[in-house]
């Protein structure tokens, strides 16, 4: 088939990203670093410039910094390290019932991050920058179709809200990150399940002036006069949120109790009287923190909006179009998820997309998008609903209700910090465990888990580090050996040699998948250069899988050159865990070790022994392209259908080309 005349402004590109909330800039800052051909646009004609979301999650910052955006944005914020829970008596007073950590799971980073949205808006902004792109604005789709095009399925014209020029965007998947009033979710006739009455909610960032003593901690407060939450944030600001009651919405006008059940749009175009919805606001601080003295100093920033705890039926069409963020699930701000959630969609979904896109992952992956992440959606939206019917609970004073609210909300801690979610068995998560793993311990290997990271020594020089600094995102599977005792402890040794023969193999899962033209960079060298968070080595391009080898031994006591074949050439990722606290933590006994297939979003695939090499390989096969395998040059069409889902996938357009990746990267070759 002929190409299409290209009109000025006519694109193609291998994703389409609709718009760029959360959900659609992680979607932008992960392909860039794939190296994938991507466009992203927003009908805003700029960044928000006040308020939205401002609470980051534990999982989020361990993201972030795999990303090397955790550190600037930490700069920008504020630790919520601590929550209280407030509740006036029956006379009235304000007591506090509980103060607790507000990360109560292992993690690097057991605090929530209180960073504005604007400053988050503004750091992915200026890394998409360094690396060559930029959000389209203002621009707006207003439809798409697919055609029979072979090599850019999707069409989809795309206007330009200043100019009123309307293109044509070719592509060949497109994600619609484009909030809860999304048009690609329409255009799909998506549903949702919502059977819940619309909340409206008042938001403000203010300064305050005040003797209550908990203003620097995360506060859920409970009085006669109405429920309030405070949330500290950075430059000594606090975020007050509380919920409208109908009179009080009814008052605000441009959203009254008939508009409540009309389409989403309402809630990004109503007006509504700032003079009242400020009023309210003060007045509903005053009478619930009555027992204490507060003003407002300053305020920066007040605005109302309306949530729909909901969650739609599918998160794509089981072809090429995906829903990420809002537009997929709402919910309320009492867990700060809106953000966190719609982040962690994006960052499954992309490198599923990118593997396929470059020919190293089979179509089927694309499946599980929707099944992973429905699940979560559905098990936070699930708990936003039960503490939302405990926070009107008329009955909040007896001392059976308080409890039962702490109850549910520590029940459900491990799933708002993003940080023991898990997923269910699938095509990416094998849930036989051949390890022995103390499930007691405190953050014990699991399939479906995110891997939590020690903090470890690197072997070759005594770096101290966490491995979260030596595991940037960029697509790769990752094998991580936790190798005990493997220097001193000769029978492990010997399992450890096996392993080592496996890896020498032409079955090595190090080699297998890996792209043939990127290997022949730098004399194709076998070794792994030094690698972090922010370098990436042009002689690593075009692996697929690479390692961390963790022992227990005392690492000035011995050589990496000791270990057998292929490992002293990957002595940049050996490091010493001399206390033993990283295996601990992960339940893996040093003198038996144990081995785990960590995905690109650093989830556990498969948990194995150290005997585990080919079950390794075997597992990566049923959905990976050996790299013999791999097509050069030309499309590789094909289906899968699992579970009701089909998708259709070219394995695909271009074959990944070694030196174009380095270029987008910012290496040089």
């Amino acid at each position: 088939m002929e190409s299409a005349r290209a009109f000025p402004g006519d694109v193609s590109v291998d994703v389409l990203v609709v718009g760029a909330g959360p959900a659609g800039y992680m979607a932008a800052v992960t392909l860039a670093r794939y190296g994938v051909d991507f466009r992203i646009i927003d009908q805003r004609a700029e960044t928000i410039r006040g308020g939205q979301a401002s609470g980051i999650q534990p999982r989020t910052q361990e993201v972030w910094k795999t990303l090397d955006l955790q550190d600037t944005l930490d700069h920008r914020g504020n630790h919520v390290s601590e929550h209280a829970f407030w509740v006036a008596n029956p006379s009235g007073k304000l007591e506090r019932t509980h103060v607790g950590r507000e990360c109560i799971h292992p993690t690097p980073y057991p605090w929530i991050l209180a960073v504005p949205q604007p400053e988050t808006e503004k750091v992915f902004d200026s890394d998409l920058n360094t690396r060559g792109h930029q959000v389209d604005r203002p621009t707006q789709l207003l439809q798409y179709s697919y055609t029979e095009d072979p090599d850019y399925p999707i069409h989809a014209l795309v206007k330009h809200r200043f100019t009123n020029i309307t293109s044509e965007y070719r592509c060949k998947y497109l994600i619609g990150s484009d909030g809860a009033g999304s048009v690609i979710r329409k255009l799909l006739g998506i549903t949702s399940d919502r059977s819940d009455p619309d909340d409206v909610w008042a938001v403000a960032d203010m300064e305050l002036e005040t003797d209550f003593p908990d203003h620097r901690r995360r506060c859920h407060i409970r009085s006669p006069a109405g429920a309030m939450m405070l949330i500290p944030s950075a430059t000594g600001l606090n975020r007050i949120y509380t919920q409208l009651t109908p009179t009080e919405v009814a008052g605000l006008g441009g959203v009254d109790r008939f508009q409540l059940g009309k389409s989403d749009a309402i809630l990004m175009q109503t007006e509504w009287n700032d003079t009242e919805l400020l009023k309210i606001l003060k007045t509903r601080m005053n009478d619930v923190l009555s027992s204490y003295t507060t003003n407002i100093k300053t305020l920066h920033w007040v605005s109302q909006y309306r949530i729909r705890q909901r969650i739609i039926d599918a998160f794509d069409d089981g072809r090429r179009v995906f829903l990420a963020g809002d537009a997929c699930h709402t919910q309320s701000p009492k867990a700060a998820q809106g953000l966190n959630i719609s982040m962690m969609d994006a960052y499954n979904l992309t490198w599923k997309i990118a593997g396929v896109l470059q020919g190293t992952l089979q179509g089927s992956v694309l499946c599980t998008y929707n099944t992973e992440r429905l699940q979560m959606a559905q098990d936070i939206v699930g708990f936003d609903r039960r503490v939302a019917q405990l926070y009107v609970n008329k009955e909040f004073q007896d001392d059976k209700s308080q409890k039962e609210f702490q109850r549910e909300y520590y029940a459900a801690h491990g799933i708002t910090a993003g940080v023991g979610n898990q997923y269910s068995p699938n095509l990416l998560i094998d849930p036989e465990v051949s390890a022995k793993i103390n499930s007691d311990s405190s953050e014990p290997l699991t399939p479906g888990k995110r891997l939590l990271t020690p903090s470890v020594t690197r072997h070759m020089d005594g770096q101290t580090l966490n491995l979260l600094d030596d595991l940037p995102s960029n697509g790769r599977f990752h094998i991580f050996i936790f190798a005990g005792h493997v220097f001193s402890n000769s029978n492990l040794s010997s399992h450890f040699a096996s392993l080592a023969a496996h890896f020498r193999s032409t079955s090595s899962p190090l080699t297998r998948y890996s792209h043939s033209s990127a290997l022949s960079i730098k004399n194709s060298s076998k070794e792994w250069a030094f690698e972090n968070t922010r370098r990436t080595a042009a002689q690593n391009l075009g692996r697929t899988v690479d390692l961390f080898l963790i022992h227990t031994d005392d690492y000035y006591a011995h050589s990496i050159a000791s270990l057998p074949s292929p490992f002293p050439d990957w002595k940049y990722r050996i490091y010493a865990d001399q206390e033993g606290k990283g295996h601990a933590d992960l339940g893996v006994d040093p003198a038996v070790g144990a081995m785990a297939l960590v995905r690109p979003d650093g989830y556990v695939g498969l948990l194995t022994g150290l005997d585990g090499g080919a079950k390794i390989t075997e597992f990566l096969d049923s959905f990976m392209v050996v790299a013999e395998k791999q097509v050069n040059g030309t499309n590789r069409i094909g289906h899968m259908k699992e579970n009701g889902c089909v998708h259709t996938y070219a394995g695909d357009a271009v074959p990944f080309q070694a030196t174009e990746a380095a270029s987008q990267l910012g290496v040089k070759v």
